[in-house]
């Protein structure tokens, strides 16, 4: 006898656990979304990586309530959260969870091509992660977690030329 889900791209066969990742990962950095757009967000991503099914709308729907138990799953377990009514958004609050690519996306989104003081743009891209991915933090100090992972991402992105360092004590995306 065939199972009922015969077929069904991985997604929806998935773990609790795997689903409430996937989304985790495909929603990480793009801030407050509407609950609605966090969903169209998640499966046109979940299909573009062949883990969801567009063309048959009984899978599509399938994939799309998985989606939602995984946001909810997650708001449960702290990976989002509701920074207003109606929407969510993909968490880390302690900076100890941020890996060297999660300190690079904070940056190459608080950037510009404008020429930025090496401090100061450090110090924009921890408030953009406080505004977009949760980060939690009083106050940032020269040598805490923040800003030296910040720093280190910088000099990574520095080296495979992500940043420019145009002199002054200034950088710049390219």
């Amino acid at each position: 006898m065939e199972s009922e889900n015969h077929g069904e791209p991985g997604f929806v066969q998935a773990s609790r656990d795997a689903q409430v990742d996937w989304v985790f990962e495909i929603l990480f950095g793009k801030g407050a979304l509407d609950r609605d757009d966090a969903i169209g967000q998640a499966l046109d991503a979940l299909v573009l990586l062949g883990l969801a099914d567009e063309e048959d709308e009984a899978k599509k729907a399938k994939a799309r309530i998985a989606v939602e138990r995984a946001i909810d799953n997650g708001l449960r377990a702290g990976r989002f959260d509701r920074p207003k009514r109606g929407q969510i958004r993909a968490i880390r609050t302690d900076a100890k969870d941020y890996s060297s690519e999660d300190w690079t996306l904070c940056l190459m989104n608080a950037l510009d091509r404008e020429p930025t003081d090496r401090d100061a743009a450090l110090r924009f891209a921890a408030y953009w992660a406080a505004s977009n991915t949760g980060l939690s933090f009083a106050r940032l100090q020269r040598g805490g977690s923040i800003l030296t992972g910040l720093d280190a991402a910088l000099e990574s992105a520095l080296r495979r030329g992500r940043f420019l360092d145009v002199g002054g004590g200034c950088v710049r995306k390219v």
